[in-house]
């Protein structure tokens, strides 16, 4: 008896729980904001009271209030005026720059940045004009116009050889082991950044070698100017 009776709780809270999770919307799956988050959070701590406690109408009404607040801050969000309160787009690239400022308000370090540059396809940074961490979390790249997709089979041409791109410098700090691979040296390096009119490594932000053999590199401190974006 007890067993069904507890099946029984199980399955109501479930069905609650699923109509909560579908009346705030597929956004709260999809691309998560924070309220939707610690929304989710709520129900299902909310939800799972009644397997302890035993009192599902309790529950009930904690699901329902939790599910209408944030059906009403979704509707909040809709006005102009919420636009930047929950969050804001951070660009963390502009014109192949770094921006260091928003890249630690986003809490995010540089070679987790090009792991996410790298899952959408862009390995050298020179080839991003814009990178975008959306209010969702998601990170948005708007190419540079050379580098913009394009098949080559769409213009009937063979295909160069792709190669990976190497950081080199990351932070000040340099990469030792992809110098060796790269069967290059810190003299090789040096020379590299004397090009650049850089005297010491502790200067450099972020610098690497493209597929081609292109040396890219990022000062610390220099900040692009950036639109304001909504």
């Amino acid at each position: 008896m007890a067993i069904t009776a507890y099946l029984i709780r199980c399955v109501f809270m479930f069905l609650v729980t699923w109509a909560a999770v579908r009346l705030i919307g597929k956004k709260s799956i999809a691309n998560m904001t924070s309220y939707d988050l610690a929304a989710i959070m709520l129900l299902t701590t909310v939800a799972a009271e009644p397997l302890v406690y035993k009192i599902p109408s309790k529950a009930f009404t904690g699901v329902f209030a939790i599910t209408i607040v944030t059906i009403l801050v979704g509707m909040l969000s809709l006005k102009k005026f919420f636009y930047n309160i929950d969050s804001r787009p951070l660009i963390i690239v502009a014109n192949g720059q770094i921006q260091e400022k928003e890249l630690k308000n986003s809490r995010m370090n540089i070679p987790l940045l090009m792991s996410e540059l790298r899952l959408k396809g862009y390995q050298n940074i020179a080839d991003v004009e814009y990178a975008i961490i959306e209010p969702s979390g998601k990170l948005s790249v708007i190419p540079r116009s050379k580098a913009r997709p394009v098949q080559p089979s769409d213009l009937s041409i063979q295909a160069s050889p792709v190669s990976m791109a190497f950081p080199l410098i990351i932070d000040g700090e340099v990469n030792q082991n992809n110098l060796r691979f790269l069967q290059k040296d810190e003299n090789w390096l040096n020379n590299q950044l004397r090009t650049f009119s850089v005297k010491d490594v502790r200067e450099v932000l972020f610098a690497q070698m493209d597929g081609q053999g292109q040396f890219h590199i990022i000062h610390k401190n220099k900040e692009v100017q950036t639109p304001r974006i909504f």
